[in-house]
């Protein structure tokens, strides 16, 4: 499929000042932590960071956000410095954007467009893609400036370029804009083909227990989600590695099987124009019948992703979904007060490493006793004529057992309540079943 939208632009900074704000609530560890997630957040892009700062406020300043003094001072440090970016660990308005940009002369991002530009470099799907963009636009919309290179290069480069379309007394702003909401109507588009496709793919496979990974970008999903797949999807340290969701058969002891899920990672002040760009791969954890909230324990912040996660999932209307917590890395823990302390709150919470394969059998055990009662427990004499009936077994039931008799196979299978019709005929009473293999 041809790209409606390039997702990256094309000169991106590369020295950028980052700027905290402490606010008045707000405790200062806390903007410390934020700031240094910035700082991955920013490495991750391929940026590098040449100074960091914090303001403490009572109130964000409506012009500036921080103070006009500050501004000027990060004028002076930019100079210094070479930085071409000024990043601040908020979300600006877009007045707010306007205006630093005029006093500072370099680009100024916010947090959410700079997890939007992450995003960007992550997405490796013409899925995955679709969604950024559509993310990109909405958020760019409102804050199109002489600072906006992106579209203009696209503009001219022929194929969708507007310069054709420009009328009378039209600005290239307006220009700029007209263009932004046609390529968010294009994009839609191309979006509904692949909800639609998505929810086919749901439906055929209805009746299958489903799991989903979730938890905070950089929990260890995909490392665990290759554990117990013995898939090798990517799995790296550093944010937002996942962006499409993968979903895998798992075998669960007594030959159980589920559908397991990899998800894209939350973050706190998870930019709300990705929730919605990403209804469509957020859906796998709003259908599934079980979470699995994988969390860092050894993040010196892990209660407070923990927290962050919950408030995406109460956006996504999943937070009535059963779940079941996974402390993860717990190789990597420096001391165990922190496992103590959450394990009080989660006292059900398993501790594993994915990495190491600590655990994963307790995590596996715990997930066959919780669909044990999934479907109902069936033994059946099947003749061999009716190969049919034994293939639906298969395909949307759990299969725990065969002899192959001389006439039929004897089958012990859980089965969900609606395809028991099509196999009651060949119930057979437990005293009449043999053993199985």
């Amino acid at each position: 499929m041809q790209e409606l939208y390039d997702t990256q632009a094309p000169n991106p900074p590369s020295r950028a000042i980052l700027v905290g704000v402490k606010l008045r609530d707000a405790l200062m560890h806390e903007t410390e932590e934020s700031l240094q997630e910035l700082r991955q957040l920013t490495e991750t892009a391929g940026i590098e960071v040449v100074c960091e700062t914090i303001q403490s406020r009572n109130v964000p300043n409506p012009t500036y956000f921080i103070g006009e003094g500050k501004v000027e001072e990060l004028k002076d440090v930019a100079a210094e410095l070479e930085a071409d970016a000024v990043i601040f660990d908020e979300e600006l308005s877009p007045a707010q954007t306007r205006n630093i940009e005029n006093m500072l002369d370099i680009a100024t991002v916010d947090r959410t467009g700079l997890i939007l530009q992450v995003f960007a470099q992550r997405a490796l799907t013409s899925e995955a893609r679709l969604q950024v963009a559509l993310a990109q636009l909405e958020y760019a919309l409102p804050r199109l400036t002489r600072m906006w290179t992106h579209l203009s290069r696209i503009a001219t480069s022929g194929g969708s370029g507007s310069g054709a379309l420009r009328g009378p007394g039209e600005t290239q702003l307006e220009m700029d804009r007209r263009w932004v909401r046609r390529q968010i109507s294009q994009v839609k588009k191309a979006l509904e083909t692949v909800e639609k496709r998505r929810q086919v793919q749901r439906q055929n496979r209805s009746e299958k227990i489903k799991v989903s990974l979730v938890g905070y970008t950089n929990a260890g999903k995909s490392t665990l989600f290759n554990t117990l797949t013995g898939e090798n999807v990517l799995a790296e340290d550093k944010l937002f590695a996942t962006l499409d969701s993968t979903t895998r058969r798992v075998n669960l002891p007594e030959n159980q099987n589920i559908l397991l899920s990899d998800t894209v990672g939350f973050i706190k002040k998870l930019p709300h124009q990705l929730v919605a760009a990403f209804k469509a791969t957020l859906e796998e954890v709003t259908e599934a019948d079980l979470l699995l909230h994988v969390v860092d324990i050894s993040h010196p912040e892990a209660e407070a992703q923990i927290a962050a996660v919950d408030t995406v999932l109460q956006e996504l209307d999943a937070s009535d979904i059963p779940m079941v917590m996974v402390f993860n890395k717990i190789d990597q823990l420096e001391k165990e007060d922190q496992l103590h302390i959450l394990k009080a709150r989660y006292p059900e919470a398993i501790s594993i490493s994915a990495q190491r394969g600590d655990g994963i059998e307790t995590l596996t055990e715990t997930l066959a006793q919780r669909f044990a009662s999934h479907g109902a427990m069936l033994n059946l004499s099947i003749p061999y004529t009716d190969g049919k009936a034994l293939d639906m077994l298969y395909k949307h039931g759990t299969v725990l057992g065969t002899e192959y008799a001389e006439d039929a196979v004897h089958v012990k299978a859980r089965l969900p309540g609606r395809y028991l019709k099509s196999v009651l005929q060949f119930s057979v009473k437990d005293t009449e079943t043999p053993s199985y293999n």
